[in-house]
C-alpha cells in the first residue's frame, strides 16, 4: 500500500513539474519584444490626405545620388514611403487582417528602405521618437515577423527584402540573418490579405560579432519594375536556446519530485 501511494504522488508531482514548465515555456519561448510604431498607427494622414508620408519610429533610407524624381512622375524620394489608413470595409482594396487602422506602403523602387535600431533615432530632436533598444543577447534565437502585400500590378519576381542587422564600430549597418520576398501572382493571389514572412537569427553565440550589440530591423525594396508593397504588423521576439528549456525541465522536475515526493504510511 505504501509503494503504491509513494508512486501515486510521484506520478503526481511529475504532472504538476510538466504543467509548471509548461507554463513557464510559455512566457520563455517567443518571448516578444517591442517594436515602436510596429504597426504604423501613428501618425494619421492630415485632413483631406490619404497618406502620410512621416512614419513615427521609423527612418527612412537616404536618397541615392542616382534618384530623379522627373524620371518618377515628379514622386520625391520622402513620398516613396508612408502610411495609410485602411479602406472601409466593403472597399475592393480593404485589408482584411490589418493590425490596427493603418499600415505603411514602399514604392518598389530600389534602396527605398524602413529601418530602426537603438542609434537611428535623431536624439537632437526636440521630441525624439522612442527608441528600438533592444540587443542580440547570447543563448537567445531571434525571430523577426512582418505582415506583408505586394501591390497591385507588380512584376513577377520582384523582391523585398526583411533583415536582422545590427551597427559596426562604424556605425555601419551590417545583415545579421535576412529573407527575401519574391513576388508572384500565386504568393499574392489577393489585394485583401497580408501574409507574414520571418527572418530568423539562429541561438547568438559569445563570438558573433553582433553578441551585445544593438538590434536593427529593416524592410527594403531590392529590385525594381513593380508597384509598391504594403508591411504591417512588424514583430520581434526572442527564443531562449533549446537546450535551456531541457535543462529547466529536468531540474523543475527534480526539485518537485524532492520537496514533495514524501512516504506516505
Amino acid at each position: 500500500m505504501q509503494t503504491q501511494r509513494s508512486y501515486t504522488t510521484r506520478i503526481r508531482v511529475v504532472t504538476a513539474a510538466l504543467a509548471a514548465l509548461a507554463s513557464v515555456s510559455f512566457h520563455l519561448c517567443g518571448q516578444p519584444i517591442a517594436v515602436p510604431n510596429g504597426s504604423f498607427e501613428s501618425p494619421a494622414p492630415p485632413p483631406g490626405f490619404p497618406v502620410n508620408t512621416s512614419i513615427d519610429g521609423w527612418q527612412e533610407s537616404p536618397q541615392p545620388a542616382w534618384y530623379n524624381a522627373a524620371d518618377f512622375g515628379g514622386v520625391t524620394w520622402d513620398q516613396l514611403t508612408g502610411v495609410f489608413p485602411n479602406p472601409a470595409p466593403g472597399d475592393p482594396t480593404h485589408i482584411e487582417n490589418l493590425d490596427g487602422n493603418q499600415a505603411a506602403y514602399l514604392f518598389a523602387v530600389p534602396q527605398v528602405a524602413l529601418f530602426q535600431d537603438y542609434d537611428s533615432v535623431d536624439w537632437n530632436d526636440a521630441t525624439p521618437t522612442h527608441a528600438f533598444d533592444a540587443t542580440y543577447a547570447v543563448g537567445l534565437a531571434y525571430h523577426l515577423t512582418v505582415g506583408v502585400l505586394g501591390g497591385s500590378g507588380m512584376t513577377e519576381r520582384k523582391r523585398l527584402r526583411l533583415s536582422f542587422y545590427y551597427r559596426d564600430a562604424g556605425n555601419n549597418p551590417m545583415t545579421v540573418a535576412a529573407t527575401d520576398i519574391p513576388y508572384s501572382a500565386a504568393a499574392f493571389p489577393t489585394m485583401t490579405q497580408l501574409s507574414d514572412y520571418m527572418v530568423n537569427v539562429p541561438v547568438v553565440q559569445a563570438a558573433d560579432a553582433w553578441a551585445g550589440q544593438k538590434i536593427g530591423v529593416q524592410i527594403a525594396v531590392t529590385s525594381p519594375g513593380g508597384t509598391y508593397w504594403d508591411v504591417d504588423n512588424v514583430r520581434v521576439s526572442a527564443v531562449p536556446e533549446p537546450g535551456s528549456l531541457s535543462l529547466l525541465a529536468l531540474g523543475l522536475a527534480a526539485l518537485l519530485l524532492r520537496r514533495r515526493s514524501t512516504p506516505e504510511s
